[in-house]
């Protein structure tokens, strides 16, 4: 149900992008009033671009992946994507969804191990396919 909202809002934005039509000075001030953060979006897609962040929200809110673990993972992605304003919000937002320090410092270990071996694995040009040969004899059953 949740999956097909956050679709439903891509598509908006989408569909909002392809056909876009400005709001009124009034109405684009009033969404940016509502909340700062709206300011980053052209008036042809505040709209939808405000409806795909409820939609987001209420997926690390309610959806399938309980709230504390869909923070965790998002500060994650946050830190090896070393987005500045990503961190400090998704950190927060792990704690009060009650995380644990040692669960951040676990979460951002595991984040940084994946950058680790991807570069490790990319910049040594390791051949995709034999890696994947590799995961068959590790996977047998999948």
């Amino acid at each position: 149900m949740r999956t097909s909202k956050l679709l439903l809002s891509i598509l908006v934005i989408s569909t909002s992008i392809l056909f876009s039509t400005e709001i009124s000075d009034k109405k684009y001030n009033k969404l940016i009033k509502e909340d700062p953060m709206n300011a980053i979006y052209p008036k042809s897609v505040i709209e939808a671009a405000v409806d795909y962040a409820k939609a987001a929200d209420a997926m690390m809110k309610d959806g399938a992946i309980p709230e504390k673990y869909a923070e965790l993972m998002a500060l994650s992605v946050a830190a090896a994507t070393k987005c500045q304003y990503c961190i400090p919000y998704h950190k927060l937002s792990a704690i009060s969804a009650g995380a644990t320090d040692e669960e951040i410092k676990t979460a951002l270990s595991i984040a940084g191990n994946l950058m680790r071996m991807s570069t490790l694995l990319n910049g040594n040009e390791f051949d995709l396919e034999e890696f994947k040969e590799m995961l068959k004899e590790l996977f047998p059953a999948q």
